[in-house]
């Protein structure tokens, strides 16, 4: 997967500015709760409940203020991707113990076709290793501004 094949997930409506949560669990249940309120998820138990059991196996908090929460779901018929943003960060539960700021929620069917939900996870985790591209997205004042910055994102 490529930067662009990235930024084509991005969306406006999927951009969480500032995430208002004070807990791992609130910040997925506040993520979740966008995509029910844009349409892009049927149902918002389902998905949270998934998302938990996925954080059950180990934390998607990577590390460096970073987290990627993500599950398959027979709730959405689509590939998607929210980020959202803490700039005060929220205690994640991270494999570093460091409070997490970016947050990249990865939504995928359960028969997924076109095969890039694990390049796409990769290619965020890839990425995201770069302190100057997590320091520009956490400044990036909309989708517009954050599609630059992982455009210019190196690959490694």
């Amino acid at each position: 997967m490529t930067n662009k094949d990235l930024i084509a997930y991005l969306h406006p409506d999927l951009f969480i500015p500032e995430l208002k949560a004070k807990s791992k669990t609130d910040a997925i249940s506040r993520m979740v709760a966008h995509l029910v309120e844009k349409g892009r998820i049927r149902d918002g138990r389902i998905v949270l409940e998934t998302l938990k059991t996925r954080e059950k196996l180990g934390s998607t908090g990577i590390g460096k203020g970073v987290a990627v929460p993500h599950s398959r779901s027979t709730v959405t018929n689509t590939l998607t991707l929210l980020f959202a943003r803490s700039e005060e960060g929220i205690d994640y539960s991270a494999i570093d113990d460091k409070p997490v700021q970016l947050f990249f929620m990865i939504l995928a069917p359960h028969q997924e076709k076109s095969g890039e939900y694990l390049p796409l996870l990769g290619k965020l985790v890839e990425v995201t290793r770069d302190a100057n591209v997590r320091k520009r997205l956490l400044k990036a004042p909309d989708v517009d501004s954050i599609a630059a910055v992982l455009a210019k994102a190196k690959a490694r």
